[in-house]
């Protein structure tokens, strides 16, 4: 108990920290915006033109294609809740109360997320579940990606673990998926190739380094992933990759962390987070 006080202590100093940058609905009406231009016919990037880089959309169209349906408030902040909550009892079951730490360290990071209506609470549990679906977790993967890009970098994790079927299943939910967001992809990809998308501050990020030490980090980064993809801290590695392709890391991207707790002396990690069976009969 005296560690979770600890944690908790640690916690709250970053609540504390990060209180003057939170502010309420910040993010969840850069995505309303968006949803309002893309299905008004226009494009929901360059609704937020000349915002500031923190107002800026800059994920993939599906996010805004949503908003209609889970936009308003009283849905939106009771499914980040849930999000949450869920993830911590993810953590929980893969690792006892160990896996409940890093939520408990990270309640600044994630609860500004949470207030400011940030979709990554959402992205998080879809990949703390990624690994506890197994073969089954490309499509939650590929949903993730399709909400805030960096996940396809979990993609490694079933490379690394020669694990075909997994990463079938994500190539079949993207396709699926991007074919939903046809309409608005232009858009997506015009958008990146505007000076707009680079338009942001680096804070942590390896990128502030120029792009050799970025590079040279992520290939780093991805060659560790895949190496340790079948070892007790592979979806870790996997996780800690995305952080690092990412261009701009603030504390508020630190709750990523809590989608790889800890986990696999655990029961319930055991059989999910270890290698693939090879089948000894035809399928």
């Amino acid at each position: 108990m005296a560690v979770i006080g600890l944690y908790f202590v640690l916690g709250v100093a970053g609540a504390l920290y990060l209180a003057p940058t939170t502010v309420l609905g910040l993010d969840l009406e850069t995505y309303r915006r968006a949803g309002e231009a893309l299905w008004a016919g226009g494009d929901p990037y360059a609704a937020s033109l000349g915002l500031g880089p923190e107002m800026q959309y800059r994920y993939p169209p599906l996010l805004a294609m949503l908003m209609p349906i889970v936009g308003q408030p009283v849905v939106w902040y009771p499914l980040l809740a849930a999000a949450t909550t869920a993830t911590i009892w993810v953590g929980y079951r893969a690792a006892g109360w160990p896996g409940v730490l890093p939520a408990v360290l990270l309640i600044g990071a994630w609860g500004q997320q949470l207030l400011n209506g940030n979709a990554q609470g959402v992205v998080v549990l879809l990949l703390a579940l990624t690994p506890l679906l197994g073969r089954g977790g490309g499509p939650a993967l590929a949903l993730a990606t399709m909400i805030k890009i960096h996940p396809a970098v979990g993609l490694l994790w079933f490379i690394g673990r020669r694990d075909w079927h997994g990463v079938g299943l994500f190539a079949l939910a993207s396709a699926v998926l991007l074919a939903l967001q046809a309409p608005w992809l232009d858009d997506f990809i015009r958008f990146y190739q505007t000076d707009a998308a680079v338009d942001t501050i680096p804070g942590m990020s390896l990128s502030q380094f120029g792009p050799l030490i970025w590079g040279a980090a992520i290939l780093a980064a991805a060659v560790l992933a895949l190496w340790g993809s079948r070892g007790r801290f592979g979806w870790l590695l996997a996780v800690i990759a995305q952080l690092v392709v990412l261009p701009r890391v603030y504390l508020v991207n630190l709750p990523l962390l809590m989608a790889a707790p800890l986990p696999a002396v655990g029961r319930a990690a055991s059989a999910t987070l270890s290698p693939p069976a090879r089948s000894t009969t035809p399928e």
